[in-house]
C-alpha cells in the first residue's frame, strides 16, 4: 500500500494535491503534513476524515514518497530529511535548483537517477506546454510572453486577503495589505516582485530561465502581471516564425501534445481562468499569425490544478522506479544468498 506524505497539505496547492491523489488508484494512503501552527485538524481524503500530522514530527521513512508544496526554506529542511532515508521527493518550491524538471508531455519521465524531481511553477508550466509543441512545428525564433498571475500563486493567504480587500472596499473600510502591499482589488500589479536596476524582475528571469530549461532554443523574455483573479493563470505568447508553418498545421501540434482548443467559435469560446477551473489541462485560444510570420496565441489554465496533476503524476513514476529498485535489489540479495 502506497503511503504518500503532502506537506503543506492545508494551503490551497496541498488540498489540490489531495483531491488529485484521491483519484489514484496506486495511492493507498495519504499523509497530510503542516506545521505545528496549523488550525486545521482534519482533511477530506475519499470518503473519509484524515488527520494532519506534524511535519516536524513525521518520520519519514514510514512513508513511500514525500511532495513537497510548502516554501524553499520549509522544503530545505524536510525534503533532505526524506532524500537521507531512501524516499523519493518531489518539490514545488524550488529549493532544490539542481534538480530535473519534470512538465507531463514536455519532459521525460522521471525513471530513474535523482530520487529528487521538481515541477516548475505554473508560469513556466504553461508556457513549457505551449512552446513545446510550438518549436515541434518549426516555429523557433525568440518568445515574448505576458503572463497574467492569480492571487493563488501566493497561497491561500493570498486568495483571502483579495476576498478580504474586495469587501474592504465596496464598505468603504481599509482594505488588509500584507500579502499585496500596493492592494490588488479592482486592480492589478505590473510587475510580479521588486524591480531590479534593469527592470526586469527576478521572477521573470528565473521563469524564462526554467522554460528555456524545459524547452531549448531561442530565448524567452516574460512580464509577469499580478491580476485580481482569485485563481487561473492566463498567457499572451508571441513567438517569431517565418514562411513555413501554417495555423491548422500549430493546431494539430497543440492538439497532439495534450492542449485542448476553443470550446466554440467567436470571442465566447476563448479560454479564460473561470472556464478551465478543474481542468488538468492547459486550453488555447486565438491562434493567430501576423503579416511578418510570427505566431501569437493565448492560453489559460487552473494553475493549482495543473501544479498537482505534475506533482503527482511525477511521485507516480518516482514511487514506481524506486519500487523496482527495491525488488532488483532485493533479488539481487537473494542471489548473493
Amino acid at each position: 500500500m502506497t503511503r504518500v506524505g503532502v506537506a503543506g497539505a492545508t494551503g490551497a496547492l496541498g488540498k489540490e494535491i489531495l483531491a488529485v491523489l484521491a483519484d489514484e488508484d496506486w495511492v493507498g494512503e495519504v499523509v497530510p503534513l503542516a506545521s505545528a501552527r496549523t488550525s486545521t485538524a482534519t482533511l477530506d481524503f475519499r470518503d473519509a476524515s484524515v488527520a494532519v500530522d506534524v511535519l516536524d514530527e513525521q518520520a519519514m521513512e514510514d512513508l513511500d514518497a514525500l511532495v513537497l508544496a510548502v516554501p524553499a526554506d520549509v522544503a530545505a529542511v524536510y525534503g533532505p530529511r526524506a532524500l537521507g532515508v531512501g524516499r523519493p521527493v518531489v518539490d514545488a518550491s524550488g529549493a532544490f535548483p539542481g534538480a530535473p524538471l519534470f512538465v507531463p508531455r514536455v519532459t521525460a519521465a522521471p525513471t530513474q537517477g535523482p530520487r529528487v524531481v521538481a515541477v516548475p511553477g505554473p508560469s513556466a508550466a504553461l508556457l513549457a506546454r505551449l512552446l513545446a509543441p510550438i518549436r515541434a512545428a518549426g516555429i523557433s525564433g525568440p518568445a515574448t510572453a505576458t503572463v497574467m498571475v492569480p492571487a493563488s500563486a501566493s497561497g491561500r493567504d493570498g486568495v483571502d486577503e483579495l476576498s478580504r480587500q474586495v469587501v474592504a472596499l465596496f464598505s468603504s473600510g481599509t482594505p488588509p495589505r500584507k500579502v499585496f502591499p500596493d492592494g490588488l482589488a479592482f486592480d492589478l500589479s505590473p510587475a510580479v516582485g521588486p524591480l531590479r536596476a534593469d527592470g526586469w524582475t527576478d521572477d521573470e528571469v528565473a521563469v524564462a530561465a526554467q522554460v528555456v530549461r524545459l524547452v531549448p532554443g531561442a530565448p524567452v523574455h516574460v512580464t509577469l502581471v499580478r491580476v485580481p483573479v482569485f485563481s487561473g493563470i492566463s498567457v499572451q505568447l508571441s513567438v517569431a516564425g517565418g514562411a513555413d508553418w501554417t495555423v491548422r498545421g500549430v493546431e494539430a501540434a497543440l492538439f497532439g501534445a495534450g492542449l485542448r482548443g476553443p470550446t466554440a467559435a467567436g470571442a465566447r469560446g476563448i479560454p479564460r481562468p473561470r472556464r478551465v477551473e478543474g481542468q488538468p489541462a492547459p486550453r488555447w485560444g486565438r491562434l493567430r499569425r501576423s503579416d511578418d510570420g510570427a505566431l501569437h496565441v493565448w492560453a489559460s489554465a487552473d494553475n493549482l490544478r495543473s501544479s498537482a496533476v505534475a506533482l503527482v503524476e511525477a511521485c507516480r513514476l518516482l514511487v514506481g522506479a524506486t519500487s523496482a529498485d527495491r525488488m532488483s535489489d532485493a533479488s539481487d540479495d537473494d542471489d548473493d544468498a
